[in-house]
């Protein structure tokens, strides 16, 4: 009996932390709305555009879960009148593509973020080269959305 009351104990303590933490990030979110914009490619990059949904999806997953903004929704969402005066949109823009022969690439993301009202420039970036494993495009999306999800948190003022 010992065991299991201890063990409902660890359970409940470890709850209650990630709620604590969820909590913490969503009260010191900056902006209480982002608008996450579908990616777009420069001219000269070359990546299918599945790849692009695929970036596009984990980095509204992990904004969402670092808690950098208070609600994450997708391009062209709806925000309420009450959020709307906080609310940002957020554009990223791949402008550096590379591979080499051992599967091996580079990404370069520009990264925007404006007022949705106003559509006035808040900020803008240039994220540096993250190398990728280009030999399964599922894998190189997901390190790239997590990656641009932490350039943001690291460069947001």
């Amino acid at each position: 009996m010992r065991r299991y009351a201890s063990w409902l104990i660890l359970v409940t303590l470890l709850f209650a932390v990630s709620v604590l933490t969820a909590a913490k990030g969503n009260a010191q979110a900056k902006y209480k709305v982002v608008e996450v914009r579908r990616l777009t490619k420069a001219g000269g990059v070359d990546l299918p555009a599945q790849t692009l949904n695929d970036i596009h999806d984990k980095l509204r997953e992990d904004l969402a879960i670092k808690g950098i903004f208070g609600a994450v929704v997708e391009d062209g969402g709806t925000i309420s009148d009450a959020d709307a005066a906080n609310a940002v949109v957020l554009e990223c823009k791949i402008i550096k593509f590379s591979k080499d022969s051992s599967a091996i690439g580079e990404v370069q993301v520009e990264v925007t973020l404006s007022s949705r009202g106003d559509h006035k420039q808040i900020q803008q970036f240039t994220t540096p080269e993250l190398p990728v494993n280009c030999t399964n495009w599922g894998i190189m999306a997901r390190a790239t959305g997590h990656y641009l999800a932490e350039a943001i948190k690291r460069n947001l003022k």
